[in-house]
């Protein structure tokens, strides 16, 4: 049984219980520069939201505030971080992105692990279906996965300007820890 089918039982079953919180709900009217608990010992941290750093042509260069990284996004952008600690290791993601009305969304996560192991992840382009694509590039400290991704009634842009953003990342430093 999945876990939501399996939840909406248990909410039938015992009137009184209450839901998990989720993510979202525990990010609801979050500030920049706040950094929340979302599950024990993870963290979420907006550096910022809607920036804008415009390059031309409706593009912004998305610089992450702690990630060491940037690339080109055709919206205003939201800058964030998460930081947990698994099997005593730090890790931290860094994101900057964006998402249109119609739910086309643009995303760089750069993946930083405080021992420096990184997955054993092909660097490469690849489409995932018909509605999103990816990029998978190794940085010196981190494995960055960039996606645009048609999420809604947007479609997925022309291959040109997903090119633009797949194609953008600079490292420009060591991730902050």
């Amino acid at each position: 049984m999945n876990r939501a089918l399996l939840l909406g039982f248990l909410m039938c079953a015992c009137k009184s219980r209450t839901p998990e919180p989720t993510v979202a709900s525990m990010l609801a009217g979050i500030r920049e520069g706040e950094e929340r608990e979302v599950s024990r010992g993870m963290f979420f941290k907006m550096n910022r939201m809607q920036a804008s750093n415009p390059i031309g042509d409706g593009w912004h260069l998305a610089t992450s505030a702690q990630g060491g990284f940037s690339v080109e996004l055709p919206l205003p952008f939201n800058d964030l971080q998460t930081r947990e600690s698994g099997d005593g290791i730090d890790v931290r993601t860094f994101t900057v992105g964006a998402k249109s009305p119609g739910l086309l969304s643009w995303n760089a996560t750069c993946i930083a692990r405080r021992d420096g192991k990184e997955p054993q992840i092909a660097d490469g382009t690849e489409m995932m279906g018909t509605k999103a694509q990816k990029r998978t590039v190794h940085l010196p400290e981190a494995l960055c996965v960039l996606i645009v991704e048609a999420q809604g009634s947007d479609p997925l842009p022309p291959e040109e300007l997903r090119l633009r953003f797949l194609n953008s990342l600079k490292h420009l430093s060591a991730p902050q820890w």
